[in-house]
């Protein structure tokens, strides 16, 4: 490993951003007094004092950010530079992210003077990844006469099922125009739009389908997307036809979306009436057995046993399974497990329901059945925790502590992207730190990124050091992987909300992984993941001060709402932790809808029911998390209440 010559991710930021407030996770403050003359140069430079710029640069050198500096001066004249002047920068700094970034911008400003000898001498000094830039690379080719190969990569870069970018065009227009695109070209592109899901550049690509055959098929298939309802009309669909076939699987999935037990009724049609390869048949069986089990029919079984009668497809068998339980049909569960491949079988879920099934069926020893949950209890999941609640066994984490030395870690905080690391977390700008972060991975053994992780969580930048900790497999190193940071603030709204202190810092953890300013695409922001107007009803409902949505980023707010919203949906679901943490994630009304659907049943299996995949993961891993922090801290340890407890299916009759 190279520590001094790290390779970086893309990194866009404003120099003026960079007055922003230090994070509050950064390591040893080395550089204070150069940071601030930094900021100053960087201020001076984007505002063109260059005589200022100048004077602070020079006592710089040595500053973990210089090489930013240098970078954004070229930027400044890149439009004037010549290819020396690159040659220099990428001969000093070619060993980190701002040589590719550089080489990107330059290869453009080439491309827009047409200098495209220019162009294919620089690209061989550095080649940068992405399609436009391959593009340009093409356009270069083809301006200097090796028309061959451009148009070799033209038919590649365009028979893809995504658009290319505008960068791309003058190479495509060329290739057209040469008459290189032929209708076999395009009915290839067409299929790829359409199973991409690119409807719209499927059309483009049918207007360059000009053989009868293939056209009549790109028709169907459009006539088909429009109003997927006309495949009830058996003759609109003839068999023999492969493509005929994809038509079919096309548009049964589209009607899905609007008809489900339409579609399903015409899937079982047509799947053996038309010609439709494995794959897709494969897709669709799955995507039918899956929906249908999340709707749990009372004729859930008679419809499986239609669509898959011979057990094909695991994910289907899953579902099964679950209808299986909800009818807690004992018998059935153990009969549907067997039929699951082993990988499968083995997984903690379907061994903890084996073993619940064998003894609610009986006829086993009691001894026997003990052993089988007391080895389930060496796992660190949510089902070895049930196991080893429901048998008074102890909870295993399967804890290792790290084997490096403390020489390997210091040696790592010293290192350049290390310090860059430190320096843009000062400067609050974590997005170039965590970019910094990224390329340096690349550079590590796996002893030394488990041993990155650690830096970054001795830095307290915990998110960073539980992914690190993952993106190095060290599963079982929980002094990374659940830290307690904010624990006097989780103390006291928990207390203050009268909810379990574990439980908040456990939905904190799964939410954010501690990162105090992250904003979700959905707009969730901050520590417990708040919406703004659950934020907003929540300050108002408790009284908490609250003025702007940027007041989620602070972590004292963040966790006031999130407790205070934690205790409402608790409230609400009288007092049942686990509705109160499915409501959390994917909000009260949907969890009491599925109260309401499926009835009272017993905790575990309405957990295991849950529809939404991500709802039922995040639940378990809220209760398993909470486990992990008490049993670390010493404390008296229970996944779930005794109330909650008695609700399990082992204590039903």
């Amino acid at each position: 490993m190279n520590l001094l010559a790290p390779k970086l991710l893309p990194v866009v930021f404003s120099t003026l951003g960079l007055l922003a407030t230090a994070s509050q996770a950064a390591g040893p403050d080395r550089f204070g007094p150069e940071r601030s003359r930094y900021q100053q140069a960087s201020i001076a430079l984007e505002t063109g004092d260059m005589n200022s710029y100048r004077a602070l640069k020079q006592g710089l050198r040595q500053y973990p950010l210089y090489p930013y500096l240098e970078y954004a001066e070229l930027q400044r004249s890149l439009s004037t530079a010549q290819q020396p002047q690159i040659d220099e920068f990428l001969d000093r700094y070619g060993d980190t992210l701002l040589a590719q970034r550089l080489q990107r911008r330059w290869l453009q400003e080439l491309a827009s003077r047409n200098d495209w000898s220019g162009l294919l001498k620089a690209e061989s000094r550095l080649e940068v990844d992405g399609n436009r830039y391959q593009c340009l690379v093409l356009r270069a080719r083809l301006n200097t006469g090796d028309r061959k190969s451009a148009y070799r990569g033209a038919e590649q870069m365009w028979n893809v099922g995504e658009s290319q970018p505008q960068a791309c065009d003058p190479l495509f227009d060329s290739w057209i125009a040469a008459g290189k695109l032929t209708s076999d070209i395009a009915y290839s592109r067409f299929w790829k739009a359409v199973d991409n899901g690119r409807l719209s550049l499927a059309r483009y690509a049918d207007r360059h389908v000009t053989r009868a055959d293939q056209k009549a098929v790109t028709s169907a298939l459009l006539k088909v997307s429009a109003n997927p309802a006309l495949l009830a009309d058996r003759s609109l669909l003839k068999p023999g036809s492969a493509d005929q076939g994809r038509i079919a699987a096309y548009g049964i999935r589209q009607l899905a979306r609007r008809d489900l037990e339409q579609s399903f009724s015409l899937w079982l049609r047509d799947r053996d009436r038309l010609t439709i390869d494995d794959e897709h048949r494969t897709r669709l069986d799955t995507y039918f057995g899956v929906r249908i089990g999340k709707n749990f029919f009372p004729d859930h079984e008679q419809r499986m046993q239609r669509l898959d009668p011979d057990y094909r497809y695991p994910e289907v068998t899953e579902w099964r399974i679950r209808n299986t339980l909800i009818r807690r049909d004992w018998a059935g569960v153990l009969r549907q497990i067997d039929r699951l491949p082993q990988e499968y079988q083995q997984e903690d879920r379907w061994r903890y329901w084996r073993n619940v099934a064998a003894e609610a069926v009986g006829g086993q020893p009691v001894s026997a059945l003990k052993d089988n949950f007391a080895k389930l209890t060496a796992e660190r999941s949510f089902y070895g925790f049930l196991a080893a609640e429901t048998h008074n066994l102890p909870y295993d984490l399967n804890d290792e502590a790290p084997r490096f030395d403390k020489q390997l870690l210091d040696r790592l905080e010293q290192s350049p992207p290390f310090q860059r690391m430190n320096e843009f977390l000062h400067l609050g700008q974590e997005y170039p730190a965590r970019s910094e972060w990224n390329h340096a991975q690349t550079l590590l053994d796996p002893e030394e990124r488990h041993a990155a992780a650690h830096v970054a969580h001795r830095w307290g930048w915990y998110d960073q050091g539980i992914r690190g900790a993952i993106s190095s497999k060290q599963w079982n190193d929980l002094s990374i992987r659940f830290p307690q940071p904010y624990r006097e603030l989780f103390d006291h709204y928990a207390d203050n909300r009268n909810i379990n202190r574990t439980w908040a810092i456990a939905i904190a953890r799964q939410e954010s992984a501690f990162q105090a300013r992250v904003k979700s695409h959905a707009g969730a922001r901050g520590l417990m993941q708040l919406m703004p107007k659950t934020a907003s009803l929540t300050a108002k409902r408790y009284q908490v001060p609250y003025r702007s949505n940027s007041q989620l980023d602070d972590p004292r707010t963040n966790i006031a709402l999130g407790t205070a919203y934690l205790s409402q949906m608790l409230e609400r679901f009288n007092g049942n932790r686990v509705h109160a943490t499915a409501a959390y994630n994917a909000g009260p009304y949907r969890v009491s809808q599925w109260l309401a659907e499926r009835g009272r049943l017993p905790l575990d299996i309405w957990i295991e029911t849950i529809p939404f995949d991500e709802t039922r993961n995040y639940v378990q891993n809220v209760l398993a998390f909470g486990v992990i922090y008490d049993v670390r801290a010493n404390r008296k340890t229970s996944m779930l209440s005794p109330a909650e407890s008695s609700q399990l299916a082992l204590y039903q009759p």
